[in-house]
């Protein structure tokens, strides 16, 4: 056990020396004289007042972007006047005779993991850039996105605040609206709805469509032009169904007054004109079974 204590100790100091040595032979300071040392020594006193300049100017000009958090500015401050640091001190030290080869690969990784760090942050920041500078909707429109519906409150650096119907508060991340579908409400200046309902075969389709329509343009809120109408939009087992559409202004609570509305002016209508609508029934026959 001594003897192999003895033989790592003695591997130890070894390796020590040789460092010792590749750590002599990257330092060259055969030509250092004393103008080298006050060189350097003025090389990095003067980086901490022309980093703190430096800060100030990018945290400005990162202040002025469009979609940029209130840390933003902050990050970016400081991490200029570090860099200016960084590089001054890599210059003392090439002065003095150092090799500064690694300054080069260290420059390289810090800004790879800081990238790799930051990269949410990045995304973030350009989603919302885009969507303010080239934007697909406004504040104050009402959007479906990421199966949410509501009026657009903020676009942010991160996210786009999004009231719903039912005053809850939603954030949808801003690469979250990009990626996926986005319906705009309220690009236009009017919207469609419809229903559908079945009618019994032996109803003239002509007249009840008719009193569908009479129906719809009674409604507060239904646009008159252009007016409701009706198609025609297939056959069932006992029955034939219509879709009755009507326009009204593009926001969701015209949707949901006016479909109120014409459900209840429709069943109405209907029940004034003797008209049912058949109400699913299933019909149950036993077949005959012969006596013993």
């Amino acid at each position: 056990m001594l003897r192999i204590a003895f033989i790592n100790a003695t591997q130890l100091v070894a390796q020590s020396i040789d460092d010792l040595e590749k750590v002599g032979q990257a330092v060259d300071t055969s030509r250092i004289s004393g103008w080298h040392i006050v060189t350097a020594i003025i090389v990095f006193v003067a980086s901490w007042p022309i980093g703190l300049l430096a800060g100030r100017l990018v945290g400005r000009l990162v202040g002025r972007l469009p979609a940029v958090p209130d840390y933003a500015p902050n990050i970016a401050k400081r991490a200029a006047r570090y860099l200016v640091v960084f590089i001054a001190l890599a210059i003392a030290l090439n002065v003095l005779g150092v090799n500064v080869g690694w300054f080069t690969v260290t420059l390289g990784l810090i800004v790879v993991v800081a990238v790799l760090m930051i990269r949410p942050l990045i995304e973030s920041l350009a989603a919302g850039f885009l969507l303010q500078t080239r934007p697909s909707f406004h504040i104050g429109d009402e959007i479906e996105t990421n199966g949410h519906r509501g009026k657009v409150l903020d676009i942010n650096a991160r996210t786009t605040v999004i009231q719903t119907r039912d005053w809850r508060s939603i954030h949808v991340p801003n690469t979250d609206v990009l990626s996926e579908v986005l319906i705009v409400l309220t690009t236009f200046e009017r919207r469609r709805s419809a229903i559908e309902l079945d009618i019994e075969y032996g109803v003239d389709v002509a007249e009840a469509s008719d009193r569908l329509v009479e129906a719809a343009s009674g409604v507060e809120g239904v646009h008159a032009d252009p007016p409701p109408y009706v198609r025609a939009r297939g056959f069932g087992t006992a029955t034939y169904t219509l879709s009755l559409r009507w326009w009204h202004d593009p926001d969701l609570s015209s949707g949901s007054r006016t479909l109120d509305g014409v459900v209840r002016e429709v069943k109405r209508a209907l029940d004034e004109a003797g008209i049912e609508m058949p109400s699913p029934e299933v019909i149950v026959r036993q077949p005959d079974v012969a006596e013993d």
